[in-house]
């Protein structure tokens, strides 16, 4: 065989494989998140992004000397909590495992030494298999690239979830703290009132007792409001992603919420299905299954296309073209095939659990947020304005000499009592709006 046929042979060969090779350039350029991405769909739930790269330790927009708001907290946790940027990392990874779904093996080339009399030799091989495995391959790695990508933006609404129930908790924590101060006032001159009735023979021993330990109990009860207020503001600086041992450096400020927004035609069961980016990460990685199902079964042929040549043949250098075969007798690739179906059917179930619980979520949100508004109402319209309606008649009526101061606090102490109830009915609908804008994937005023 001449020489212009041995390069004719290897003009061929490297066209073809030049030909596979740049398809695989493709995958690179193959759409799938990143971190922009995700940035907008994330902006587009919540009106808030993701950290930018490189960037400083609190947005730009945020600062927490004049108090911390809802949206600054969620905005800090985006941009700062370390468990949410290590979980970004997966973008990386999802997308390192796209290139590689993309890439095709490298050919083999052998070169046999002349040694004696034995002549040169040489073979260049190429897997031509990846023609017809490398398009299922590259789409089971674009779709999980894609599920991943959903699941982050759902990581990042529940972290936004998360972070306003702990701001929540730290303002109402501020507020209980208040009035559990205001109480213990009201208490402690309760009982100074009670021992100069003692001490004035008006009263019993057992009364006074019972003021006496009324005002030791209220002392106690503002210590754990001192200590519940100072945990919450540090479960707010650790999800927020702020070192700090100082609680004074967090100073929550009351949340503008609005409840009207999250009613029930907000809590939408077919709007949660439609939206909910968890939802779409099930779905698609139902698909990426059944890509990987059919990327397996292309592989039970393998095929190596080869060229095969020597130095010292009868007429010169010569070569030729041959292939090396898999007989796929005994092993079809079995296992892989088996594993990916049921890979698929694990991924359906799991897409069936994903509905089920956004089912779940809403329906429960939906009620918490009417039974909220039901009992903030009572409390807010009813008990709390006959409370001080009471307080201004018995302060009238000891104005005017009618009642003893001891029986005025006693109903200041119970006004006190009610508005805390209130704040705890107002902790309580702060709670199911949060639930409600979770459980739809998306905050209520994006709507």
């Amino acid at each position: 065989m001449t020489n212009g046929v041995t390069s004719a042979y290897l003009r061929a060969f490297g066209a073809v494989a030049l030909a596979v090779a740049s398809c695989s350039a493709c995958a690179t350029a193959a759409r799938a998140p990143d971190r922009a991405s995700v940035d907008s769909a994330l902006r587009a739930r919540t009106n808030r992004g993701i950290r930018v790269e490189g960037a400083a330790t609190l947005p730009p927009d945020v600062s927490i000397d004049d108090g911390l708001t809802s949206e600054e907290a969620v905005a800090i946790a985006l941009w700062n909590s370390p468990s949410f940027q290590a979980t970004l990392a997966d973008l990386g990874i999802a997308r390192a495992d796209l290139v590689e779904a993309g890439l095709l093996r490298n050919p083999v080339f052998s070169f046999l030494f002349p040694f004696g009399p034995k002549q040169l030799e040489w073979t260049l091989q190429f897997p031509f298999e990846a023609i017809w495995q490398r398009p299922a391959r590259v789409a089971a790695a674009r779709l999980n690239a894609e599920a991943v990508g959903e699941r982050l933006v759902w990581d990042a609404l529940t972290l936004v979830a998360d972070t306003r129930l702990a701001h929540a908790g730290a303002e109402i924590a501020d507020r209980r703290l208040q009035l559990t101060a205001e109480n213990a006032e009201l208490v402690t001159r309760l009982a100074e009132i009670t021992n100069a009735r003692l001490r004035a023979g008006d009263i019993s021993d057992l009364e006074a007792r019972a003021a006496q330990s009324d005002a030791a109990r209220v002392v106690v009860l503002r210590r754990a409001a001192e200590h519940d207020r100072n945990l919450a503001r540090l479960t707010l600086a650790a999800l927020m992603g702020i070192n700090t041992t100082s609680t004074e450096q967090i100073r929550p400020t009351p949340a503008v919420l609005d409840p009207a927004a999250c009613g029930p035609e907000a809590a939408s069961l077919e709007d949660a299905l439609a939206s909910r980016p968890d939802v779409r990460a099930a779905e698609i990685s139902i698909e990426a299954a059944a890509e990987r199902a059919r990327w397996e079964r292309s592989r039970v042929l393998t095929l190596i296309g080869m060229l095969d040549g020597n130095g010292g043949g009868s007429q010169g250098a010569e070569a030729g073209p041959g292939v090396n075969m898999e007989l796929p007798i005994f092993y079809r690739n079995q296992g892989g095939i088996g594993r990916a179906e049921a890979e698929i059917e694990r991924a359906s179930h799991r897409y069936a659990a994903v509905r089920a619980q956004v089912i779940a979520d809403v329906r429960s949100a939906a009620t918490r947020m009417q039974q909220a508004q039901e009992v903030i109402n009572a409390w807010r319209q009813e008990i709390v304005p006959s409370l001080e309606i009471e307080q201004r008649q018995a302060e009238s009526a000891y104005q005017a000499g009618e009642i003893p101061l001891f029986n005025l606090l006693d109903v200041s102490r119970r006004l006190v009592d009610g508005r805390t109830q209130l704040l705890a009915a107002e902790a309580g609908l702060q709670t199911a709006t949060i639930a409600v804008e979770r459980s739809v994937g998306r905050s209520c005023a994006q709507r």
